[in-house]
């Protein structure tokens, strides 16, 4: 009598599984699935870049070199002449657009063929841009250095002399001209022999009639 119970409860346990079989084995495979997604999930969003730390020296290297300028006086027939300062390894040309840029009565052809533009300028510089009609009466260099030797002016201009100006030199032909255009800028005369544009001869005979 007592066995009747138990195979009663085995039947209907055996009869649950036979009828839920199918849902069951699909949910168990489901919560599995899900298990190991959420497991991947999280991996992938972990990084195994180290965090890095600017250091205070390097910020400090940054900001000096950012505020590294230079003052350069820019005059004559720009819109705006007077003292810029200028970002150290500024050109002639960022000068006369500081200046706000060259005004309808300067002397283009005169620049083109005497100012280099591209030029780096130094620390103390001035620059002045020719008015139409007055270059014949410049007597002081239109680039002067701090120091006061001239950068172009004074003598042809090694920096920004044109290949036919260089050309007229007693001793320079067109093939060294072209060398002396070829190894600018110069931040010295001896420059000219240090860069093998012209050679120690010729050189001698020729730095009095020369300028940067």
């Amino acid at each position: 009598m007592d066995s009747l119970p138990k195979e009663d409860s085995q039947s209907r346990v055996d009869g649950f599984w036979i009828t839920y079989k199918v849902p069951l084995i699909l949910g168990a495979i489901s919560i599995f699935v899900v298990i190991i997604s959420l497991v991947l999930l999280v991996k992938s969003t972990q990084t195994t870049t180290p965090i890095q730390f600017t250091g205070h020296d390097n910020v400090a290297g940054t900001a000096s070199a950012s505020l590294k300028t230079m003052t350069v006086d820019i005059e004559g027939a720009v819109a705006t002449a007077g003292v810029y300062g200028l970002p150290s390894g500024a050109r002639v040309e960022d000068a006369i657009e500081a200046g706000g840029g060259l005004t309808g009565d300067a002397d283009t052809e005169y620049i083109a063929k005497n100012i280099n533009r591209a030029m780096k300028v130094t620390d103390g510089m001035k620059i002045y841009i020719p008015f139409m009609g007055e270059t014949s009466h410049i007597i002081t260099p239109l680039l002067r250095s701090p120091d006061g030797s001239s950068q172009n002016g004074g003598g042809v201009s090694v920096n920004s002399s044109s290949k036919e100006q260089l050309d007229s030199l007693a001793g320079v032909g067109p093939v060294t001209a072209q060398k002396i255009i070829d190894n600018r800028p110069y931040s010295s005369l001896e420059d000219l022999v240090a860069k093998k544009a012209i050679g120690p001869s010729l050189f001698e005979k020729l730095k009095n009639q020369l300028s940067l």
